[in-house]
């Protein structure tokens, strides 16, 4: 639970008041998470010189990013904010408090799903430049202060968006637990790829574990939802649209009969028009369409 207090003595945690942004409200959310019930205070300004207290996004202390020659950074060269830095601190002891048995991989993977998204929009370092709205978790975030000609206390705004950043906390530790699940069984399994072909006797969902292990795999063949067997194209990056070796052009947009015939895999069923997916009924046809374009890359 999360109180508010107007009276400093009272407050164990401090962050600033005014306009709240994403990482004022994750701080906030993250350590009561690892605390249990806390009391934070909102101040204009304050001194972080109180030992007894932890302060954040405020305080020109070891929580705060906005003093002068302030440059703590990710690995990928985003600065660090206050979540970021109280993630860097607490993070590992919060995971072994839920028992985690991977708590490394978890870690890093929780940075990069949630910490570095937001470190990155309080710094201004984010770049989504598109014709058309975005909604970011920082944004939505901001939804929640007080609109323009009404009495909203801003207090209550921020437990508002308090309780809405707890949702998504949750929901992405536990996609950060079954993202870390996965990359330790792909660990495993890359021990067997061959011809930059990784293969997976059932699916799973690989996509981020292969770009957190940095493994040189080019498809990944596995047993499709909808019978038979998929080969797929593995992207430049995570969630990329661009391929690191397409399927073949003139198999674009094909099905079955007419698939086979150009293809030479007679039992191959589709292959999506943007060379990406590539589906047909066994697993060895699946090696050997993934083969064929890998060959014909070299």
């Amino acid at each position: 639970m999360i109180t508010l207090t107007k009276d400093l003595d009272k407050a164990k945690f401090v962050t600033h008041a005014g306009n709240f942004h994403a990482d004022d409200v994750f701080s906030t959310v993250f350590m009561s998470k690892l605390f249990g019930d806390i009391t934070v205070i909102r101040l204009k300004d304050y001194d972080d010189n109180d030992s007894s207290k932890i302060a954040y996004d405020i305080g020109r202390g070891r929580f705060d990013h906005h003093q002068a020659g302030y440059d703590k950074k990710h690995d990928n060269g985003i600065h660090y904010c206050g979540f970021g830095l109280l993630w860097q601190e607490y993070g590992i002891e919060y995971l072994k408090k839920l028992n985690v048995s991977n708590p490394t991989d978890v870690f890093q993977v929780f940075d990069y799903l949630l910490v570095t998204n937001i470190d990155a929009f309080d710094n201004g370092e984010a770049d989504i430049e598109k014709d058309f709205n975005v909604y970011t978790i920082p944004s939505l975030i901001e939804m929640f202060r007080p609109k323009m000609n009404n009495n909203e206390d801003e207090d209550e705004c921020f437990l508002k968006a308090c309780h809405f950043a707890e949702y998504w906390f949750d929901r992405i530790i536990e996609e950060a637990l079954i993202k870390a699940l996965v990359i330790e069984k792909i660990r495993e399994l890359s021990k067997n790829i061959q011809n930059k072909i990784l293969v997976l006797d059932e699916f799973i969902p690989y996509e981020y574990a292969i770009f957190y292990l940095n493994l040189d795999v080019d498809f990944v063949v596995y047993p499709s939802n909808r019978g038979g067997w998929a080969s797929r194209a593995v992207p430049t990056h995570y969630k990329g649209f661009i391929k690191k070796v397409p399927f073949k052009e003139n198999w674009a947009g094909l099905r079955d009969e007419e698939l086979a015939k150009v293809s030479g895999i007679k039992d191959a069923k589709f292959c999506h028009n943007k060379l990406f997916l590539f589906t047909c009924e066994t697993k060895e046809s699946a090696i050997k369409a993934s083969l064929v374009c890998e060959k014909e890359n070299k």
